[in-house]
């Protein structure tokens, strides 16, 4: 427990922090189903590359000093924060882990490090975990320029909600000490309840935190010692793990939500308002129950699946009326043809304080192409009449969503939020078994599982079945293979394919597709609670099928086909073999310091992954699924090599680019 939490516990508070401890990150459903804390796995990071990123932040190092107002809505990017405004790599930037948040994108932070690994110094008690630091800030200003930090926070959210003893930490920088200070925390004393502090005028006030909206916190910066060129401030948490005697719930993340965080002068104390209009929710997809459907049985589906609408979700978030247009574009992007694009109307106003679903209907069929997979990117994008006063929030006014036709069947939307099992005494050889429609006569190749990363790093055996479906529940077995074990794959939730040696050929129909444990311990697979079908999952345990009572999607996909991909989240084979030209790819800045820009022309940059090698050819990084933005902070000066590597892990490009300090 850190300093400023020590207190006198009444009898009631210590019974309840026994209790949390106990149950900590734990769901319970009839006693035997379970779901557990899920965290962010972000792309594969080195011990090393981490001590020197926490050397340069508490050495104080010098970097690029950005200057106010400083605005981040954690809408420009996903995975890490952006490295124009922020130090570090820990935080996770997403679309899914919060509640209503004010604007599409938060940074949660968690339990979890770079690695999708539990902390070492993880215990039940209270630990550092996350932090999110800026880079230093010219803030040479007058304490009569009132300047003030402004933020909004959500405790838990959608996955898990912080216990006894966790707490979020604003932490002030002072360049000439080079020493941090804590200013303002939230810290949990009860079950429901949080206690926020303004450490520096012993200001508290309770925070009801069930089902907890996003509160937001004005903080005035007034103190010299801050008011310096060199000035950062950071966000940390302290969590704890769950206290168990099974292995495999020892997992908790403790969730903490982060969103539109402003840096400016001339603010006030009441100054809360944010004259925007944004995007809220991320897009769905345009099939009726699946993310993804095998592209060759596509034209079967076409007509139970395609849905009629695009569906758009936005807020006014200030005080003032807007007029906007809602714009739409369908990019192929796998295939040569031109984008499709349409508009949603316009002369729409939307009043002050006032959130909106537009539907948009479609009249769109998805082009056929060459290929065995097809991938194509819908996005929507706000207009209004003033766009100065909207320009330091353009990042939110545009989502997209990635309809992908790949070689797989899938509900989930790729991020977990829980883990999934059955865990308990009684449990050894319990099956779970999720149903899917196949739509076509077809090959089972296998299974994709994402597994989640926790303190317990047993790969444990399991089975893969395949089962009749018997009036909506799992019937005869059709197929099993045993000789399977957990793989926790390195990157953004990564699935693994688990391949089948015989393979069963499936009509067209409906079937289970699961897997049976021998042991106590769960096997924590991960679990999507944005979208619903539980209806579809069931769990087998003291010789009767049950199904889940917890809304969400186990994490496995059954793969049709003729081919198995690589383990990722990717197209499959290509059919057309004749050669391409290379993508183009463009890095900048170049030369580098810190952090290297990606752009490739007319394609998904997620879909591929990247190496880089010192000029004498010595592989430096590895990157197994590309963002946009690379960190290469642990790179020494000198020239390197890029080399872009397609889904099908053959490299296709190679450019160099240089390094200085």
């Amino acid at each position: 427990m850190i300093p400023w939490m020590k207190k006198k516990w009444t009898t009631f508070s210590i019974t309840l922090f026994a209790l949390s401890l106990l149950f900590s990150g734990v769901q319970l459903h009839a006693q035997k189903e379970v779901l557990v804390g899920a965290g962010h796995n972000q792309e594969h990071t080195t011990k090393k590359e981490k001590q020197v990123q926490s050397l340069k932040i508490q050495s104080g190092t010098k970097q690029n000093t950005i200057n106010v107002p400083f605005i981040e809505d954690f809408a420009k990017s996903v995975g890490y924060p952006h490295p124009d405004l922020w130090e570090d790599n820990l935080a996770f930037i997403n679309h899914q882990y919060s509640d209503n948040p004010v604007s599409i994108g938060v940074a949660t932070l968690d339990a979890i490090n770079a690695e999708g690994d539990i902390y070492k110094n993880a215990n039940s008690s209270g630990f550092s975990a996350d932090t999110l630091t800026s880079n230093p800030i010219n803030l040479n200003f007058s304490s009569e320029d009132s300047i003030y930090l402004s933020f909004y926070y959500q405790p838990g959210g959608p996955s898990d909600l912080p216990e006894l003893s966790d707490s979020l930490v604003v932490q002030f920088y002072n360049p000439d000490s080079m020493k941090w200070k804590s200013v303002w925390n939230v810290a949990v004393f009860q079950d429901t309840i949080h206690i926020e502090k303004d450490i520096r005028n012993q200001k508290t006030d309770s925070v009801i935190v069930k089902n907890a909206p996003f509160r937001q916190v004005n903080l005035p910066i007034k103190q010299d010692k801050y008011l310096k060129k060199g000035f950062r401030f950071r966000f940390r948490n302290y969590a704890s793990v769950a206290d168990s005697d099974f292995n495999s719930l020892l997992s908790n993340i403790d969730h903490w939500n982060l969103d539109f965080i402003r840096l400016d002068t001339a603010r006030r104390y009441n100054d809360t308002t944010i004259n925007d209009v944004a995007f809220i929710e991320p897009m769905k997809p345009l099939l009726n129950n699946y993310e993804s459907i095998p592209w060759d049985h596509w034209t079967n589906a076409n007509a139970d699946e395609m849905n009629d609408s695009i569906y758009i979700t936005y807020s006014n978030i200030g005080d003032k009326t807007w007029n906007i247009s809602r714009e739409f574009i369908i990019t192929d992007k796998m295939g040569d043809n031109s984008p499709f694009t349409f508009t949603g109307g316009t002369g729409d106003d939307i009043p002050p304080y006032t959130t909106e679903t537009y539907p948009r209907r479609i009249n769109y069929i998805f082009p056929e192409n060459n290929r065995d997979s097809a991938l194509f990117e819908i996005k929507s994008y706000l207009r209004t009449y003033i766009i100065s006063g909207r320009a330091p929030y353009r990042w939110n006014d545009t989502i997209s969503y990635n309809q992908k036709f790949f070689n797989y069947y899938a509900y989930d939307d790729g991020t977990a939020e829980n883990g999934y099992g059955v865990p308990f005494e009684g449990s050894e050889n319990s099956k779970v078994a999720l149903k899917f429609h196949n739509y076509k006569a077809d090959t089972l190749q296998g299974l994709q599982i994402f597994f989640l990363h926790n303190l317990d790093t047993t790969r444990r055996h399991f089975k893969i079945l395949v089962w009749e479906n018997d009036n909506g529940e799992p019937g005869d077995i059709i197929h099993s293979e045993n000789g399977f074990r957990q793989i926790y794959e390195d990157g953004v939730n990564r699935f693994h394919n688990y391949s089948f040696r015989e393979k069963p050929y499936l009509d067209e129909g409906d079937y289970f597709v699961g897997y049976q444990k021998f042991t106590t311990e769960m096997l924590n697979v991960g679990f999507d609670v944005n979208r619903i079908n539980n209806d579809k999952l069931f769990y087998f345990v003291d010789g009767q099928w049950r199904q889940s009572g917890y809304e969400g999607t186990v994490m496995v996909r059954p793969i049709l086909g003729d081919y198995i991909a690589p383990s990722n989240d990717a197209p499959t084979s290509i059919e057309d073999k004749k050669a391409k030209e290379p993508p183009e790819i463009e890095l900048y800045p170049n030369p580098a310091r810190n952090y290297l820009n990606v752009e490739i022309d007319d394609a998904d940059i997620s879909e591929y992954s990247a190496r880089i090698y010192s000029i004498q050819g010595t592989l430096v990084k590895s990157i197994p699924r590309l963002n946009r933005t690379i960190q290469i902070g642990r790179l020494n000066q000198g020239m390197y090599i890029f080399e872009l590597i397609n889904a099908q892990n053959v490299p296709v490009n190679r450019k160099k680019f240089m390094v200085k300090d």
